[in-house]
């Protein structure tokens, strides 16, 4: 049985009100894809694609993985002592606030992304802050990259949306694709719908000004492209990013952490994601040249999700 075929047994008879898209893409160029042709919040995802923005920035000596933070941001500082680096940004090992960003509903006043750093009304969330000694442990938190989007707003002196439409977006032929918190208002026709506890998110969807951390709109054969073209920059075939920066994007930065913006194990490398109403992952496997990419309108089906992550293990790994 193929991994088409293993993908509709596994969603035969799921909830109606879910939509799950997916895409399976080969570095040779061969793609498939099953479910409506929906666009998707991409959740966590957007950690991953924002780290491969701010590689390319590394690369073209715009920034230095190993410089301290502060030295880069202008409209807001880190409080505290000690260095922070933006590499322990990228792999979640600066220690700072530990959050999740549930974004903002329909009708609820929407912060700036300074508010948000400041834990100032109507932010939702802590102050972003450091709470662990910097490079000591790996903490997974949507605060570095809050931190990590006014760094590169501040340094390019670009919006995150445009920046990252330029460095990532359109060179990678991510079409579909918008870190604009507008996109899906202007999309309605395509845009999934989220759930969450068996319910409908009022409005639709919630507004993420942490762009970085969680306010991608994708698609799964968009975040496929993504996959494939670290892919090629990990074999040196990449006009985007240079071999030695992607090995650095595809290695743990700290026992049992994360790469660059990337999750790592099992002979693949990507990003799953979370946010109020969705759930999501891309992962690729080098080995194959293959990548994968699923994406639903609901946050709490993850059992699915990971059985399809088992099912690309089996077919990919």
């Amino acid at each position: 049985m193929g991994f088409e075929e293993d993908w509709r047994d596994l969603t035969a008879g799921t909830d109606p009100t879910l939509d799950i898209g997916i895409a399976v893409g080969g570095v040779d160029g061969d793609v498939w894809t099953g479910g409506r042709d929906l666009l998707f919040p991409a959740c966590s995802i957007s950690k991953h694609v924002a780290a491969f923005g701010a590689l390319r920035l590394v690369a073209d000596t715009t920034i230095d993985l190993d410089a301290d933070v502060n030295t880069y941001l202008s409209s807001w500082q880190l409080p505290g002592t000690g260095t922070v680096t933006v590499r322990q940004v990228l792999a979640h090992t600066a220690g700072l606030t530990e959050n999740w960003f549930p974004g903002y509903a329909v009708g609820e006043p929407v912060p700036s992304l300074l508010q948000i750093l400041a834990g100032a009304p109507p932010a939702n969330t802590p102050a972003v802050r450091r709470e662990l000694l910097p490079g000591s442990e790996f903490r997974y938190s949507g605060s570095h990259y809050a931190l990590l989007q006014q760094l590169l707003t501040d340094v390019t002196a670009t919006p995150f949306d445009e920046l990252m439409a330029a460095l990532v977006l359109e060179p990678v032929g991510m079409a579909d694709s918008s870190f604009d918190q507008h996109f899906p208002n202007e999309h309605q026709e395509r845009a999934a719908r989220g759930h969450a506890n068996g319910a409908a998110v009022p409005g639709g969807w919630h507004t993420q000004p942490e762009m970085a951390g969680a306010g991608l709109w994708s698609t799964p054969l968009d975040l496929v492209r993504l996959e494939l073209e670290i892919t090629r920059a990990h074999a040196g075939d990449s006009a985007l990013l240079p071999p030695d920066l992607a090995t650095q994007m595809l290695e743990r930065q700290s026992p049992g952490g994360f790469g660059l913006g990337t999750e790592i194990g099992d002979g693949r490398f990507g990003h799953t994601g979370q946010n109020t109403g969705y759930s999501c992952f891309a992962f690729a496997w080098p080995a194959s040249g293959t990548a994968v990419a699923a994406m639903t309108n609901a946050e709490d089906c993850r059992d699915t999700l990971f059985a399809l992550i088992e099912i690309a293990q089996r077919h990919f790994g």
